[in-house]
């Protein structure tokens, strides 16, 4: 398995920063990426699940079949919008992953950096931002012209889904879930002149904030990479455009655990972002 690779909007003021001032940090605090909702409590709270998970019997540690969507899940907004899986079979999962390496490019694999470690016999390897989780953008959204993102957008759905499928090796088979994370999230962007204007606000009476101002580049059709002073120190996002011309933001981390010879679990915490049109 070739280590997946994502980002947010509520660390991307620290994402500023570390661009600005400490890029040197990006490898240490690798998580604090222009990444998931959520990012510094969630991170925290990621490693400590990991760490109790390393304890835990092996059927504990295999995701659960996909249950029943939830109320929040919507006809126009499944769990599944935009949203491409491997398929749950030994051999294909494989075969469906890899398909989609082709499309990164030398440009957006030198931002990918990712933190392995230990916890006991788990093996665990963890990236975010990440380029290429399990979890896939749809490649029928894929931008065939810059030009198709520059204006104003306004989001009409902030939520975070958490993708997981297991392996259990001895038995060959799969399993699959899905977790619903709503989030009061409101955000706009502003695609212009090469640079991404992003504002955010938490509910419907607070006021938008402006986060930051970069510059961006639209990279094979697929990948937003908003960076700094350097390409190869910028955040990616999965990035498209629907059926119907909505503007769709994949920002991703990733974490793998394994035993060897027993299991394998691939995680995707994915933030989607939906925006429409306004200018």
């Amino acid at each position: 398995m070739k280590k997946p690779g994502g980002a947010s909007f509520r660390a991307f003021r620290v994402y500023i920063w570390l661009m600005r001032n400490m890029y040197g940090l990006r490898i240490i605090l690798i998580g604090l990426g222009w990444a998931m909702a959520g990012s510094n409590s969630a991170s925290a709270q990621a490693k400590a699940e990991l760490n109790a998970m390393s304890a835990l019997p092996i059927t504990k540690l295999l995701a659960k079949p996909m249950a029943s969507p939830v109320l929040a899940d919507t006809s126009a907004f499944p769990l599944n919008y935009c949203t491409s899986l491997p398929r749950l079979e030994f051999g294909k999962w494989e075969q469906d992953y890899a398909k989609y390496e082709r499309l990164l490019t030398p440009e957006i694999r030198r931002t990918q950096i990712g933190l392995g470690y230990r916890r006991g016999n788990v093996q665990v390897w963890w990236c975010q931002p990440s380029a290429s989780p399990h979890a896939q953008l749809d490649t029928l959204t894929r931008v065939t012209n810059a030009t198709q993102l520059e204006g104003k957008w306004k989001s009409v759905l902030t939520r975070t889904i958490v993708h997981q499928d297991s392996a259990a090796l001895r038995e060959q088979k799969f399993y699959r879930s899905a977790q619903f994370i709503p989030s009061d999230e409101q955000a706009e962007v502003t695609l212009a002149n090469g640079r991404f204007t992003l504002f955010v606000k938490h509910g419907t009476a607070a006021p938008l904030g402006k986060i930051g101002r970069q510059k961006y580049a639209l990279v094979n059709g697929r990948y937003l990479l908003v960076y700094g002073i350097i390409k190869s120190g910028g955040a990616v996002t999965q990035v498209g455009l629907d059926s119907v011309g909505r503007l769709v933001l994949h920002s991703c981390a990733v974490t793998e655990r394994k035993v060897r010879g027993q299991y394998l679990t691939y995680e995707t915490v994915l933030h989607q972002t939906v925006f429409e049109r306004q200018q």
